[in-house]
């Protein structure tokens, strides 16, 4: 049924890897995996995410133990666990363990010190293993089916229910949820589909995780709508869509939330769109594990975080547009990893964004598995057939663009990728940066830079006609070895995301309380940019002698 093992200092072991494939090394010999997919889940305290985690037959769940708190996971059937033996095994923090599943069906899970052992209350999750047919319980409704049309029923918080939760269990699908001012100290769990949650003021709903509770809102019903609220202080995420289909957050505000701000993980047919998130040490905004996502981010604003936003095995229609990403310790990173399922990510059209300050801020939240990175304004790991059009990347530390392959389980170069009309100005490397073996079929036209490595990136590797195979610089990373090093040396200084800067107020949603109900229900299709239409940021506020 499983295979348990318990290791640590595991995600240090991996960058080397990484490193090393991506110089064209082999120091940690052959990688050829006998698994199906696998997927990461942390454990934070108290809480696993992704919590409902699909894996294939013959795929395996890597545990790993990112709180302060000693964890584990185990069956509630008692068929599988984190360590080989049941009782008081403990993971220890930074602690992995992996298990490989052979068998079909769906297994409750939970942490022995902070849940029940039937796996409903506290510190549990789902696996979801095989094809297998699975929605989260309603209630004693059953399972509801998703609809496109709002009900006209509006459920008040706290006016006729005293919590969010209790307002969430009692919505059927199409109402809204109206949330007053206040503040919530609430983990939310919404299965019910095409609820609409919405807080009557942006700035004044907040619900606070008081750096106790994992998740402020997690989504795990087709169709939810969040909008116009905060979420902060919480160990994990701030709003978090997990396993569904059709979901939307708009006029969000997350931020010091201790994993992610914005996050939507095995989703498609979503958007995110003029929100803010900031203080997350992985990244503000993320997209994970969906093929074809059918996403859209669309005016957010990213700051302060480990990434400004991060996809990784994102593909196909997957769309980051109109959007900021500011002071950053890396600012966009579209990234391959063998612990999501669904690799490689490709097919992300990253258009019309302003990326500055990459990695110079010091009031930048961070850890370590995402310093390797640090100083990129936008960084192609591993992907292909990615497209980056019309950004403007300004001031970052290392390199502006930069395209790298990674080896994970498997070595995963970075192909395909067309960089045309960009303005990269001002970086501590490169403005263009491309390394590693396999790095190849990448094109560069007409992007304002004054650096490339290896010089002449641009001129002999254009998006027509003749093109001469100087492709990759092997220095560009050689900083990633710096990076381990320093990380095995303690010589990061990696700042706590619960006391990054609290961002200023921010937009309501137009129309307020009146707002019309519309459940996430073929959003995509909406949502899609124009892409003729989108512009290159003016801000320029570099040396303006460039090269053309």
């Amino acid at each position: 049924m499983f295979k348990s093992s318990g290791t640590r200092d595991v995600p240090i072991a991996w960058g080397v890897c990484a490193v090393l494939g991506a110089i064209g090394l082999s120091g940690c010999g052959k990688q050829e995996p006998k698994l199906t997919g696998t997927v990461l889940v942390s454990m934070a305290d108290n809480s696993y995410s992704p919590s409902i985690v699909r894996v294939p037959v013959g795929g395996s769940m890597v545990f790993i133990n990112t709180g302060r708190n000693d964890h584990n996971a185990i069956a509630v059937d008692k068929s599988w666990s984190t360590e080989k033996t049941f009782g008081n095994i403990k993971m220890r923090p930074e602690d992995m363990s992996e298990v490989v599943f052979s068998k079909q069906g769906v297994y409750p899970f939970y942490c022995s010190f902070h849940a029940t052992p039937d796996g409903k209350v506290g510190m549990v999750g789902v696996a979801v293993v095989g094809d297998v047919q699975y929605t989260p319980p309603s209630g004693a409704r059953g399972v509801l089916a998703a609809t496109d049309k709002a009900s006209g029923v509006t459920r008040r918080v706290p006016q006729d229910y005293p919590t969010i939760q209790n307002g969430v269990d009692a919505a059927d699908p199409g109402d809204l949820v109206l949330i007053d001012k206040g503040e919530y100290t609430e983990a939310v769990f919404v299965t019910t589909p095409s609820v609409t949650l919405r807080g009557v003021d942006r700035n004044a709903v907040i619900l606070d995780g008081k750096f106790e509770l994992g998740t402020g809102i997690m989504v795990g019903g087709n169709g939810v709508v969040i909008e116009n609220m905060t979420a902060r202080n919480y160990t994990l995420n701030g709003f978090f869509w997990t396993g569904v289909k059709g979901f939307r957050g708009s006029y969000l505000t997350a931020y010091n939330n201790g994993d992610y701000g914005i996050y939507a993980f095995g989703s498609s047919d979503g958007l995110f769109e003029h929100s803010y998130a900031s203080g997350s040490p992985d990244s503000g905004f993320y997209v994970g594990q969906c093929a074809p996502c059918k996403v859209v981010l669309n005016d957010v604003v990213s700051a302060y975080s480990g990434l400004g936003y991060s996809g990784t095995n994102s593909s196909g229609d997957m769309y980051v547009v109109n959007s900021r990403f500011e002071h950053n310790r890396t600012g966009i990173s579209t990234t391959t990893f063998d612990i999501e399922l669904n690799p490689p990510g490709r097919d992300t059209t990253l258009m019309g964004n302003l990326v500055s300050d990459s990695g110079l801020d010091n009031e930048a939240a961070g850890f370590y598995a995402t310093e390797t990175l640090a100083g990129n304004g936008i960084a192609l790991v591993g992907t292909h057939n990615n497209r980056v059009e019309r950004n403007t990347v300004l001031r970052s530390r290392n390199n502006g663009i930069l395209i790298v392959p990674i080896l994970d389980r498997h070595y995963w170069p970075s192909t395909g990728h067309v960089v045309r009309n960009n303005v990269v100005l001002g970086s501590g490397r490169a403005d263009l940066a491309a390394g590693g073996l396999g790095t190849r079929g990448n094109c560069f036209a007409g992007n304002s830079y004054r650096t490339s490595l290896p010089w002449g990136l641009q001129t002999l590797n254009g998006c027509e006609g003749l093109r001469l195979p100087i492709a990759s610089d092997l220095s560009t990373t050689m900083t990633f070895f710096g990076s381990i090093a320093q990380i095995r040396l303690g010589l990061f200084k990696l700042n706590d995301y619960r006391t990054r800067p609290v961002p200023p107020p921010q937009p309501n949603i137009p129309g307020g309380i009146d707002a019309p109900v519309v459940p996430a229900v073929n959003v995509f299709a909406a949502a899609k940019p124009d892409l003729d239409a989108i512009k290159a940021p003016s801000e320029t506020r570099v040396d303006p002698a460039v090269k053309p």
